[in-house]
């Protein structure tokens, strides 16, 4: 097993956040002292990211072989984005391990093509592949600045934010095999079997709204869909974030 940097705060049952793409575990800032109220809460930078920068992330298999042996038993699994397509892999790597998903602003398959409608079109993440090549730095800024676009907010608490995660960027190969992984991870014919919460933004302009509708036809019922909130209501609505997440964590 290779290591990877986690950082562990709190007791009780074992919840396990991975972060999006281009960010590392410094996002979940706004929440960590919340959540560890409720759980036993484990930050792992994906590899090539954060303090796992010098690893590389590779493709989606590659991902789940090496955060499997850092998953404890009984674990819920929080993923946000990116982090959320590799939660339900390992879901279905780890059944008899991962005992929940928490999505956040996450879909069984990120991008919009043949019968799936509830995603991003190939073209832009085309682009930000091809943007990587010109402006590493700058298209993270960008992708970002994206995820916040409608929504009120604080824009210094964001920049400090921002700054703090940026000051350990990812490597341009781990994000271009999150690009990848974003371009061709499918649990759309694949539900997860394990308890789940789906939380999502109305004004999120990377999940469109109308995955909402489609996922109770995949046999999920635990939908909350926040009318104000992006694709990081964590950090723009920290108190109806906690609420939707205490309350999926007392139903076990």
């Amino acid at each position: 097993m290779q290591h990877l940097y986690s950082h562990t705060v709190g007791k009780g049952r074992p919840l396990v956040l991975l972060h999006g793409w281009g960010m590392n575990s410094r996002v979940w800032g706004p929440v960590l002292s919340e959540l560890e109220k409720l759980a036993r809460v484990t930050c792992i930078d994906l590899p090539g990211h954060g303090n796992n920068s010098h690893l590389p992330l590779g493709l989606l298999e590659t991902a789940i072989d090496q955060l499997a042996g850092h998953i404890p038993q009984d674990a819920i699994m929080m993923g946000w984005s990116l982090g959320g397509l590799i939660a339900q892999g390992l879901a279905h790597a780890l059944p008899d391990k991962v005992a929940g998903l928490a999505m956040i602003a996450s879909t069984p398959k990120f991008v919009a093509e043949g019968g799936w409608q509830h995603g991003v079109s190939p073209e832009l993440l085309a682009t930000f592949g091809n943007n990587l090549q010109v402006d590493y730095m700058g298209t993270v800024r960008r992708f970002f600045a994206l995820q916040f676009l409608n929504t009120k907010t604080d824009s210094r608490m964001v920049n400090v934010l921002r700054e703090t995660i940026m000051e350990q960027p990812a490597s341009i190969s781990a994000l271009e095999d999150g690009l990848n992984i974003l371009r061709t991870a499918d649990f759309s014919q694949m539900p997860v079997k394990q308890p789940s919460l789906w939380m999502l933004g109305k004004l999120d302009k990377l999940i469109p709204v109308s995955l909402a509708d489609a996922l109770p036809g995949m046999g999920y019922g635990h939908i909350a869909l926040i009318n104000s909130a992006a694709h990081v209501p964590f950090v723009t609505h920290p108190a109806i974030f906690m609420g939707h997440v205490g309350a999926f964590l007392k139903t076990f």
